[in-house]
């Protein structure tokens, strides 16, 4: 197992003492190295309890633009109830509201209440108002530790910059101790970013080698910072191909691959106030990483919390930062909240040069939510205006074959496919996927054609062979050939429930009722509510003699919406059994229903 950075446990609590107990959530503490929880503090019930309650009610389910309102409207009923304000600063922070400045400043002065956050919030007014040296002061007062470490050199330094004490700035970042930290190359870049702004473009260009040496790749904001670089520089050819190769190892940033080469003339980081920002987006990353490998869901929530955080504090900077604004939704998808993840990456102007990744990655959340016809036309809009990438047209595809318009998905994999042969980047899943539509049009040859092509790129892949093994069981063709590649798909993935499926039905086709049976009865226990299953089961008891359950396995495949062709041969097996005699075989020729 790949070892995994340490996660600053001490940042991690100060960060969520009080975002936690305003969510109703117990604050983790730190002893050593070991989080614990503490028991809620009793909160003195507020004059305005409707309000208090909402703002509650709000808070454990992370509304937190909901809680912030309610709990900021109970506290002006109830001013000195002093866990209330914390707690209604904590959600105002969270939701990055505009209240949240005034209500840090009075959290602030109560005892213990100088913390990360209201250090964060203070020092960011600061910045916007430059007055650089009162955000540096705020900055000043975060306690230490492993990751404030990381972070405090480049805030420091920015706030240099906002006094144009350049050199200063550039010591700060690039002497030790921040040589020896593991945040070098990260502290190189923004030196990169700094010298430019002070005009010293041979040095700017130095960091950024450097950096890039360091990092064996870099990161976007690094490689837009060389890229910009080496245009100022004159090597705009060079420029391009940086950017060009950057882009396309990340199939969903190609989407913003012209807007990106149009803005190689333009610094991505223009004033010192951006610089904070892309710090906190720094520090924002380092967090969301942890949480992606946090071994249990309660560190992952935390973790996850935190890093939204970082971001919101980017935000606060510069609302329109579509970078915050895309890692922002996608942590606030995983924590499930839709609504929020959405309404986050709506507003992301469409002058950014990552409009059209955020408005991908709206349409997905979009089609998750239930909101198809609004995912459709954005991607239908990202498709016209991305003819020639195969990222949009796919999603398009996939889009109208799980709303049954497989004509319309055939059509969009079609030019999918197309594109894909024409960049050598054709996908054996992309296949697969317009083989199933043909498939539910009836039409198997072509289906059959897709099926076998992506079983060349992928011969060992169970879903490849499950789907070419059963389609040729349906259609009663090739049944030995059939029930081997099922055999073999079951042996490459033997927890499968689709492929045991698919093999009991192949035993069943082939008159061996024992085996078939066993499968797939397995088969049901793992998939109940599986309407093909049950009915291949009540084909398997019918044929054994076993009628009456038989029958009670066609019941419940017809109460289980199947799919068309599905309660076709379900309604065609009842009717047989109304009339049939005690030793009728159930014989039925499962060729899917042609539309």
């Amino acid at each position: 197992m790949p070892s995994r950075p340490v996660l600053p446990v001490l940042l991690l609590a100060s960060l969520l003492s009080s975002t936690a107990l305003a969510a109703g959530h117990a604050a983790p503490t730190t002893t050593g190295k070991t989080a614990t929880t503490t028991h809620l503090p009793e909160v003195p019930f507020p004059v305005d309890a409707p309000a208090f309650l909402t703002g509650l009610l709000a808070a454990r389910a992370d509304d937190y633009t909901t809680a912030a309102r309610a709990y900021t409207d109970a506290l002006k009923t109830d001013p000195n109830n002093t866990e209330l304000l914390r707690q209604a600063f904590s959600q105002a922070a969270l939701a990055g509201s505009p209240e949240a400045v005034d209500l840090a400043r009075r959290t602030a002065r109560l005892p213990g209440g100088r913390t990360i956050i209201t250090a964060f919030v203070l020092g960011n007014d600061a910045v916007l108002h430059e007055r650089w040296q009162d955000a540096a002061e705020a900055y000043r007062s975060v306690p230490a530790d492993a990751l404030t470490r990381i972070l405090a050199p480049l805030l420091q330094a920015w706030c240099l910059t906002g006094e144009k004490k350049y050199d200063d700035a550039l010591r700060l970042l690039t002497s030790p101790p921040s040589t020896s930290s593991p945040a070098s190359p990260f502290y190189l870049g923004h030196a990169g970013l700094i010298a430019s702004l002070a005009g010293k473009s041979q040095l700017a260009g130095q960091f950024y080698e450097r950096a890039n040496t360091l990092l064996q790749g870099g990161d976007l904001l690094l490689v837009r910072a060389r890229a910009n670089w080496l245009w100022q520089s004159g090597h705009q050819t060079e420029a391009r191909d940086l950017m060009r190769n950057a882009i396309r190892r990340d199939p969903v940033l190609s989407l913003a691959e012209p807007e990106m080469q149009a803005t190689l003339d333009t610094a991505p980081v223009a004033s010192a106030k951006d610089g904070v920002a892309h710090a906190y987006i720094l520090v924002a990353y380092i967090l969301r990483q942890q949480a992606l490998h946090a071994s249990d869901t309660n560190g992952m929530q935390q973790m996850n919390i935190a890093s939204a955080m970082m971001l919101r504090m980017a935000l606060t900077l510069d609302p329109s930062l579509a970078v915050a604004r895309l890692m922002l939704s996608e942590i606030e998808d995983s924590m499930d909240h839709p609504d929020v993840a959405i309404a986050t990456l709506r507003v992301v102007p469409p002058t950014d040069p990552l409009a059209r990744v955020a408005r991908f990655r709206l349409a997905l959340l979009e089609d998750r939510a239930g909101d198809r016809n609004d995912a459709r036309t954005i991607l239908e809009g990202l498709a016209h205006d991305a003819p020639d990438l195969v990222l949009p047209i796919r999603a398009l595809g996939t889009l109208l074959f799980e709303t049954k318009d497989y004509t319309g998905a055939i059509t969009a994999f079609d030019k999918a496919i197309a594109n894909a042969r024409a960049s050598h980047a054709l996908d054996w899943s992309l296949l697969f996927e317009r083989a199933a539509a043909y498939e539910r049009t009836g039409n198997w040859p072509k289906a059959e054609a897709d099926i076998q092509e992506a079983r060349k790129m992928v011969p060992d892949e169970p879903i490849v062979l499950n789907f070419l093994g059963y389609g040729w069981v349906q259609r009663g063709q090739h049944l030995k050939d059939a029930t081997q590649l099922l055999e073999h798909a079951l042996e490459l993935d033997p927890e499968d429930a689709a492929i045991r499926d698919s093999l009991g039905w192949a035993f069943i086709r082939s008159g061996d009722l024992k085996r078939g049976t066993d499968l797939l009865e397995h088969a049901a226990e793992e998939t109940p509510l599986d309407p093909e299953v049950n009915y291949h089961l009540g084909v398997a008891y019918w044929n054994l003699g076993r009628h009456t359950e038989a029958i009670d396995q066609w019941n419940v495949a017809l109460g289980l919406k199947p799919e068309p062709d599905d309660l076709a041969r379900i309604n065609t097996a009842l009717d047989f059994a109304k009339t049939a005699g005690p030793e009728a075989k159930l014989s039925i020729q499962d060729v899917p229903t042609t539309p």
